[in-house]
């Protein structure tokens, strides 16, 4: 009976116990590894760029972002190459925002627009990465070695082109007229 009677009690103990275990996953219906059970987020959503034009299309990642890139390639036609080297100037760095990207011997000039591919070791090829739309726009000056900018301006670039940026000596009056 004793017994009878403690099996009761702790079963009436065990009984009056409410245990609430919670589970935790990725509550957000908008991630790919949305799910429904869970009752808690736990960081753990993962989301897919959807934009095939992305570097990064249909890869999962903690945060929705799409990632894009294009190449860009800057060269000097006869011209402006014929003016520099009147000048004595040897050399154009060019700069993307405050970022140096590379030099140009500025006494060469083309007579071509050179690809981006195969990358023709005389112009200055860079690729320009940027995220969210799959257009960019970006800005540029081409200094020479005292710091005096010859040319400068800001275009616009859609994700996985090549853009051909000739410096001719027709922008270097134009830049001139501008910074009067």
């Amino acid at each position: 009976m004793k017994k009878g009677f403690l099996l009761i009690i702790i079963g009436l103990i065990l009984n009056s116990c409410d245990i609430d275990i919670q589970t935790g996953g990725c509550i957000d219906p908008y991630a790919a590894n949305y799910e429904s059970f869970a009752d808690f987020d736990d960081g753990s959503c993962l989301y897919s760029c959807n934009d095939p034009y992305a570097t990064n299309y249909g890869v999962l990642a903690p945060i929705e972002i799409c990632d894009y890139q294009a190449d860009v390639v800057f060269f000097e036609d006869v011209a402006a190459a014929t003016y520099f080297d009147m000048l004595g100037i040897d050399w154009l760095d060019i700069y993307v925002g405050t970022d140096y990207v590379g030099t140009l011997q500025a006494n060469l000039g083309f007579t071509y627009v050179p690809d981006c591919f195969p990358e023709d070791p005389d112009a200055v090829h860079f690729t320009l990465l940027w995220q969210d739309n799959p257009t960019a726009s970006f800005t540029w000056t081409v200094r020479d070695g005292s710091g005096t900018i010859h040319y400068s301006g800001t275009d616009v670039i859609l994700a996985n082109n090549c853009l051909p940026m000739e410096l001719t000596y027709k922008k270097i009056q134009e830049y001139k007229e501008s910074t009067k």
